[in-house]
């Protein structure tokens, strides 16, 4: 390659001589303008493009405007290469997001399905626990109703020794009861059977409490006689609770 024509080639183009005249100056062809002035030696026996066939044979000024038309087309595809790219980044941001919204559902449909379950699993545990309760007072009521069938429903008689079997069996169902309805959370205050119980208890309180102050430490508890006698209130909740159930 001839370094000097070259360096004339690009003098020329400096001066604003086209590739036309340029070639006209140096006796060589145009293509061969164009190949020293874009630092290429040859194109592989291809043909060159058309657009830049004709930007060689363009005038110096529309090359310059030919230029700038591709400068301005290259800014307009970079901006929107650019805006496409920011588009995808957006989108798959938001993909990302509601896979995390669906997981975030997800979570909370299996904490609400787990709750659920518990709740269920703690309903049913208090049901057990009420059936073992009324079950209880049941028996319990049933042979206080055959003993006021008994004596008429006036005061009733009993041995202490007897008297004090059936108390601890009424006091363990209270105690049950209370813990029951404390785990629970039933209001003791608006639960009618729960007052009737207590007046209940206070009056089988007041009986033991007679017959221990009465009772010789040398007597027999099998001989001693213990009374007492249920109030209208009391013969009430003992016939309403033989019939239905202390949790309902």
């Amino acid at each position: 390659m001839n370094q000097n024509l070259i360096h004339q080639a690009q003098e020329l183009q400096k001066k604003g001589y086209s590739i036309r005249q340029i070639a006209s100056e140096l006796n060589v062809s145009k293509s061969q303008v164009f190949r020293w002035l874009n630092g290429q030696s040859g194109n592989g026996g291809n043909s060159l493009p058309i657009d830049l066939i004709a930007k060689a044979n363009m005038p110096n000024h529309q090359t310059k405007n030919y230029n700038k038309m591709e400068n301005h087309n290259d800014l307009n595809r970079l901006e929107r290469e650019i805006a496409l790219k920011k588009l995808q980044l957006e989108h798959e941001l938001e993909l990302r997001k509601l896979a995390q919204q669906d997981k975030e559902l997800e979570l909370r449909k299996r904490e609400l399905e787990l709750k659920h379950l518990e709740k269920d699993a703690i309903a049913r545990q208090q049901q057990i626990e009420e059936r073992k309760i009324n079950h209880g007072l049941k028996v319990w009521i049933e042979k206080e109703r055959a003993l006021l069938s008994e004596f008429d429903y006036e005061e009733i008689e009993m041995d202490l020794a007897a008297f004090k079997r059936s108390y601890k069996t009424l006091s363990k169902l209270w105690e049950q009861v209370q813990e029951h309805m404390a785990v629970y959370g039933i209001d003791t205050d608006s639960h009618l059977g729960h007052y009737y119980f207590k007046s209940l208890m206070d009056m089988f309180n007041k009986a033991l409490d007679t017959a221990n102050d009465n009772v010789d430490d040398d007597e027999d508890e099998d001989e001693f006689m213990v009374s007492y006698a249920y109030d209208d209130d009391s013969i009430e909740f003992l016939d309403n609770l033989g019939d239905s159930d202390f949790f309902s």
